[in-house]
């Protein structure tokens, strides 16, 4: 076995890889966008519906806030899945480089968030009881 088949083979294996990695990463992405689908279509459903669900949140105006954090959380995870998978699939440096953007926005806030909870943790569980109580 020569140098050129060696490295011949070693390249259509490193190919496969990045193939496999490229195909797994739409389908995680499709998932997120479909998931990103279903909360939006809850938060529209919820806000439009006569019936159903506003009743409920009608009674308490802070279950009402949370249908616009559905809906936002639904629209960022929306887009985040529709260039996830548009950029695994075209291989599009600047869809990828967004997509990143936005996960790395989404994690700092989540770091932020969770420090605040611990700085302000016993605010937090004054909330949570008197949520409880309604």
């Amino acid at each position: 076995m020569g140098q050129g088949e060696a490295s011949a083979r070693g390249t259509t294996m490193e190919g496969d890889c990045l193939s496999c990695i490229k195909y797994l990463m739409f389908v995680f992405n499709f998932l997120i966008f479909l998931g990103g689908s279903f909360l939006l279509g809850v938060g529209v459903w919820v806000l439009v519906d006569p019936t159903g669900f506003r009743e409920i949140v009608a009674a308490n105006p802070l279950l009402f806030t949370g249908v616009y954090i559905i809906l936002g959380m639904g629209g960022m995870l929306f887009l985040l899945g529709f260039l996830g998978c548009c950029g695994a699939i075209r291989e599009n440096k600047c869809l990828l480089l967004f997509f990143f953007m936005l996960i790395l926005l989404i994690f700092l806030a989540e770091l932020a968030a969770a420090i605040l909870a611990f700085i302000f943790r016993e605010h937090v569980s004054c909330i949570g009881k008197r949520i409880n109580s309604l």
